[in-house]
């Protein structure tokens, strides 16, 4: 029982020392300003969004929360190759994260579609269900006149997510499979 007191008195005591250090003005920590930096970026101020996530850069450069929420601010802004930057850091640090490797695929399509095709498959293969990524890649594959597999993959993202519908391009003869002959 002693313990369990003594215990929970230090509990006490360690809580009230971090009040009391927070109260003084302590530095923040990487994770408060990635969450402040959120907070700036859903409230439409990008600029402080911007600040506060580069600080938390500087007091941890591996916070890949921190680089990809940077990058989406720099995508928003149209600083593609900053956004790039910020989402390979983001992978470089963590391999299996997917929203930055959708975010990177997207903003390197135009450069490099053999490229945006494998951060989509390296997407999907993470995420099964990511119905975007579905209907990215079935636009690559249109691109390289794999017309049937994409369709494949607009039918995959539809499935998922119906609202996806209205970006699926009509059916054409060479992406419909042929009528049965009489």
């Amino acid at each position: 029982m002693t313990d369990a007191i003594t215990r929970s008195a230090l509990a006490l005591t360690l809580s009230m020392l971090a009040v009391g250090i927070a109260a003084c003005g302590a530095p923040p920590t990487a994770a408060a300003l990635v969450s402040q930096g959120l907070k700036a970026q859903l409230a439409g101020d990008e600029t402080t969004a911007e600040t506060t996530y580069q600080q938390a850069i500087k007091l941890d450069p591996n916070n890949a929360v921190a680089h990809y929420d940077l990058g989406t601010v720099y995508d928003r802004q149209g600083s593609k190759a900053q956004a790039v930057t910020e989402y390979t850091a983001t992978l470089v640090i963590d391999p299996t994260f997917a929203d930055a490797l959708f975010n990177l695929a997207v903003d390197t399509v135009t450069t490099d579609s053999v490229g945006a095709e494998k951060l989509y498959l390296r997407v999907l293969a993470l995420q099964p269900n990511f119905a975007a990524a579905w209907l990215n890649l079935g636009f690559i594959l249109q691109g390289q006149d794999k017309l049937p597999d994409a369709s494949s993959d607009w039918a995959k993202a539809v499935a998922l997510d119906s609202s996806l519908a209205s970006h699926v391009p009509a059916p054409t003869p060479a992406t419909t499979a042929p009528a049965a002959k009489p």
